[in-house]
């Protein structure tokens, strides 16, 4: 019987591991929108916006109507139209496209990455390996699998193609990837602005590691410029209407929620990066990359790793994956690998694939049986703890059918403000408007977005107070509201102000269910 050479070997094991991750990748990542009855978490902002493109003939339109608000539709479409269409085409519902499509894209960012991971690292084997520890790293698909996942799925896998294609353009002056930059890097800029940011941040790094030669920026300005002529029909249409005041006020906006260099430089220390549930197994073995890295004075990983957080770190956590994920790959394949093999048998020869032995491949089993684990309980979470239920969209319903349709609401989950299920949603599938809700709103060139989180906040606050405080707030920014609608996914009546309304003749409870308490204003 004929022996496979170790190359052979390689080859085949790299092919198994891509496809291992791809696959299982899409059984952990679409196993909980499966199990959901509606987009998981968030996505009611965006699935308005492709009504509205839809509504308007496929033209961009001028105003989103999300809430019953004049917010400016400057947000990238490109998603928004895929989605669209192909809502229209197939004939599926676009609330269920809107919950299975993110999870789907998510699922190609897997193969992308090896594409990219293949130019970076020394062998395809290791390439390979760094593509299963991306595949089940949480954080690069948790936020994507959610239905406002739908711009940030298609924001990493097209992130990465443009890498890909920019890596192979600095290694090679060929003008075939010029194209190939200009092409995928104008689908990113027209799908999702984070994306395209980290992305652009990411080639500068490349730029300086990897070409630093004047034709490499002559390069770089001809993919730039191609970039810009190709998304020019939607960025000139924007300004046409609205100037450029949406397209400045949404990396203002961003930065309300940005840390201070000191909490940025405690996050690289922490180096919890990968979101993983439990131990943070995928995380130590990227450290120990990074640490090697730093030994043998290699700094483009790290600061590929370090950089992007230090300096847009909104979006960043999810993009440091990216080479977090090829330093543990190459940190496995090139030396924890060799050193399990050594420990064993110091004679071992090195002539037999080192996926072969014994030793190597209980601890591979381990970290893939871990991670599987890990991810499953990570997409779980989602789904349980964070994702409207049926409870939810029977009072929606009610509110409906028994409210009048200029009626008004205040909603008080004491979520955090940019993740909160039920004020996204609830002028969507309850067609009220929502007086608090922040959603949106960073695309208003107005200079109150900060301004607005707090008067949510302050909303929020008033969980625990008693009804005057609604009446304050109300006073205080100006907005009126007929309904109170209370909710905890456990029991409403946890909060003190459900009882103070219950006491107060000046409101009454219309209607209650496990989650949701309502009350209407009589006065």
């Amino acid at each position: 019987m004929k022996r496979i050479s170790p190359e052979n070997q390689e080859e085949q094991f790299t092919i198994i591991f891509v496809l291992f991750a791809t696959l299982l990748g899409l059984v952990l990542r679409i196993a909980a929108p499966l199990q959901a009855s509606i987009p998981l978490n968030d996505g009611g902002l965006f699935y308005v916006m492709i009504q509205d493109i839809q509504q308007n003939g496929y033209a961009l339109p001028a105003f989103t109507n999300y809430n019953y608000a004049r917010i400016p539709f400057a947000y990238p479409p490109l998603a928004f139209y895929f989605t669209g269409l192909l809502a229209d085409l197939t004939r599926v519902d676009l609330l269920d496209l809107l919950r299975i499509l993110p999870a789907i894209i998510s699922t190609l960012a897997i193969p992308a990455f090896y594409l990219l991971a293949k130019l970076i690292t020394p062998t395809r084997l290791a390439a390979a390996i760094a593509t299963v520890c991306f595949a089940f790293m949480p954080r690069d698909f948790e936020w994507h699998i959610m239905g406002g996942g739908i711009t940030r799925s298609f924001g990493l896998l097209l992130a990465l193609l443009t890498m890909a294609a920019a890596i192979q353009l600095f290694k090679t002056g060929q003008s075939r990837f010029i194209i190939w930059t200009i092409a995928w890097g104008a689908l990113l800029v027209a799908t999702h602005p984070e994306a395209a940011l980290q992305t652009a941040l990411a080639v500068l790094i490349f730029y300086l590691f990897l070409n630093r030669t004047t034709k490499g920026i002559i390069n770089s300005a001809i993919v730039a410029i191609g970039i810009l002529v190709l998304t020019s029909p939607w960025w000139w249409t924007v300004i046409s209407q609205h100037g450029l005041g949406p397209l400045l006020a949404a990396p203002g906006a961003a930065k309300v929620d940005a840390l201070n260099p000191i909490v940025r430089l405690f996050l690289l220390f922490r180096f919890e990066f990968t979101g993983e549930q439990f131990v943070q197994v995928l995380a130590v073995m990227g450290l120990i990359g990074l640490t090697i890295s730093l030994a043998k004075k290699d700094f483009f990983l790290p600061a590929w790793l370090t950089l992007p957080l230090l300096i847009e770190p909104r979006s960043a956590p999810v993009y440091i994956i990216i080479p977090l994920a090829i330093l543990a790959g190459w940190a496995l394949t090139e030396y924890i690998f060799p050193l399990l093999r050594k420990i064993k048998n110091p004679t071992n020869s090195e002539s037999v694939h080192i996926l072969n032995d014994k030793t190597v491949r209980l601890f591979l089993g381990f970290l893939i049986i871990y991670s599987v684990m890990s991810s499953y309980a990570a997409s779980s979470t989602i789904q349980k703890d964070f994702t409207l239920t049926e409870t939810d969209l029977d009072a929606f319903q009610w509110v409906e059918a028994n409210t009048l349709p200029d009626s008004q609401f205040l909603v008080l989950t004491g979520q955090h403000h940019l993740r909160d299920a039920v004020s996204e949603w609830f002028p969507v599938l309850a067609k009220r408007r929502s007086q608090a809700t922040v959603f949106g709103y960073e695309w208003v060139p107005d200079g109150r977005f900060r301004q607005r989180i707090e008067e949510y906040q302050r909303l929020q606050a008033c969980l625990y107070r008693n009804a005057s405080c609604l009446d304050d707030w109300s006073r205080q920014v100006n907005a009126d509201f007929s309904y109170a609608y209370l909710w905890n996914r456990f029991n409403p009546e946890r909060f003190p102000l459900s009882l103070y309304l219950q006491a107060n003749p000046e409101y009454e409870l219309v209607f209650q269910n496990e989650q949701t308490m309502i009350f209407q204003k009589l006065r």
